[in-house]
């Protein structure tokens, strides 16, 4: 089974954090360059969706602060999440010969990210918009699709992000 690979805390206006957890597989020489770009990209994505400050992230190769102020949105508050839910779509880890089925296969998961930014809503809309081309949804998407893993280690697809409320 994969760990979690990439880390990012996120701080709310009152000095809050919350931290998101993405499992990324296993981080190789080969794969750091390609992992680092693609985490630059899902912390872009992430900041179109949050109103906070995305304080630090960790990979186990590194752990860096990223801004160490206090967002100036009251509204940024870490029980205010957006709930992204993932399938795993990976059905053998040796494609094409199919000898090693991945036991995660099909299996849902779910990541919470802090200090959701609930504009990005339609008015009535509790779902963020995934489908739109260019839309902060579709970007996030995209960008975690890229990096992200299952905890079995499997590729996944975003089937839904929905704002919620959590206490830390």
């Amino acid at each position: 089974m994969a760990q979690p690979g990439w880390s990012l805390t996120i701080v709310d206006y009152n000095g809050e954090t919350s931290t998101t957890n993405v499992h990324t597989g296993n981080v190789t020489a080969l794969s750091l360059p390609g992992l680092l770009t693609n985490i630059a990209t899902l912390r872009t994505a992430i900041s179109g969706l949050i109103i906070g400050n995305q304080r630090s992230d960790k990979l186990t190769a590194y752990n860096t602060t990223l801004n160490p102020l206090l967002p100036t949105d009251p509204n940024a508050q870490v029980e205010r999440k957006w709930l992204v839910k993932y399938i795993d779509t990976l059905a053998f880890f040796d494609d094409p010969v199919n000898a090693i089925p991945n036991l995660g296969y099909g299996k849902q998961f779910e990541i919470e990210i802090a200090t959701a930014d609930a504009e990005l809503l339609d008015d009535n809309q509790e779902f963020l918009d995934i489908s739109t081309e260019g839309s902060p949804g579709e970007t996030f998407a995209d960008a975690f699709e890229a990096i992200a893993r299952s905890p079995y280690g499997g590729t996944v697809t975003v089937y839904s992000i929905e704002l919620v409320g959590r206490t830390r």
